[in-house]
């Protein structure tokens, strides 16, 4: 695009590094302009706290598209870093897990909206979610606490950049107030089920089904440590996240996270 070079893409964005130096996010749709508004909010809140995230320069539009501009974050995402450094799986699940507890404890700004809201509208837009599970998992959310803490909604070692030590969140379009356990119970789903993202390491990929257990339990045992969690709560945490998945774009994800969703709604 010019004066812009590719960096990455996702499923929603593509990141350029502009001329200046500074990075530009920029959405593909318009009708994302919702993700811009969040990730503006959650950055300009931690901006005065000891969560590093990148910091907010200026919102543009292009050719329709929504955009963010931020300072640029030097190295590599943290799902790379752990595709080059194998071996480096419990040093991963404990960086996820410190940098998690940390960020909750950061109430959120009242911009943002309310998480369980925020669910529910994805369970009901679910197309794949049974009609069944669905009631189901609606039940279960409608007997879970609503929270104020800040919550980054797709929280994982791809959207850390940095080192192990110093990490830097990023890509905050679904952040939420909200329980800090749900936030909690998505990112352990996540490394127990979740498919590795657009343009994960090769590795990772090869990987995943044997080191995903052993760095999902790394990651809940240095947040515990940290935050005391129940686990029924996280258990009804992690069958509303399933459903709520469930309205993503991951569609060989979809039979496992029905499969988990039967087996635990019908035991």
């Amino acid at each position: 695009m010019g004066d812009r070079t590719l960096l990455a893409q996702g499923r929603e964005a593509e990141i350029y590094l502009q001329s200046d130096g500074t990075v530009l996010k920029l959405w593909r749709e318009p009708a994302y302009a919702w993700r811009l508004d969040r990730e503006v909010a959650a950055l300009n809140a931690l901006a005065s706290t000891t969560v590093a995230v990148p910091t907010v320069l200026s919102t543009v539009v292009k050719d329709g598209r929504p955009g963010l501009v931020t300072d640029r974050i030097d190295g590599v995402d943290l799902l790379t870093k752990l595709g080059r450094q194998p071996l480096s799986v419990l040093k991963a699940g404990r960086t996820l897990g410190v940098a998690h507890a940390e960020m909750h404890e950061i109430v959120a700004p009242p911009q943002l909206p309310d998480l369980n809201d925020d669910l529910r509208t994805r369970i009901c837009q679910a197309a794949p979610l049974p009609e069944d599970l669905r009631a189901s998992a609606l039940g279960v959310l409608d007997g879970l606490p609503r929270g104020d803490q800040l919550c980054h909604g797709d929280f994982h070692l791809g959207n850390l950049m940095g080192t192990w030590s110093d990490p830097v969140i990023i890509d905050w379009g679904d952040a939420c107030r909200g329980d800090p356990v749900a936030d909690v119970a998505r990112t352990y789903l996540l490394q127990k089920l979740g498919d590795a993202p657009p343009g994960a390491p090769g590795l990772i990929r090869v990987l995943a089904p044997a080191g995903r257990d052993v760095l999902a339990a790394r990651y809940l045992s240095t947040y515990r440590s940290r935050h005391h969690i129940e686990r029924t709560r996280l258990d009804a945490w992690q069958l509303v996240r399933a459903a709520a998945r469930l309205s993503d774009p991951v569609p060989s994800e979809h039979p496992r996270l029905i499969r988990l969703l039967r087996t635990r709604l019908n035991s």
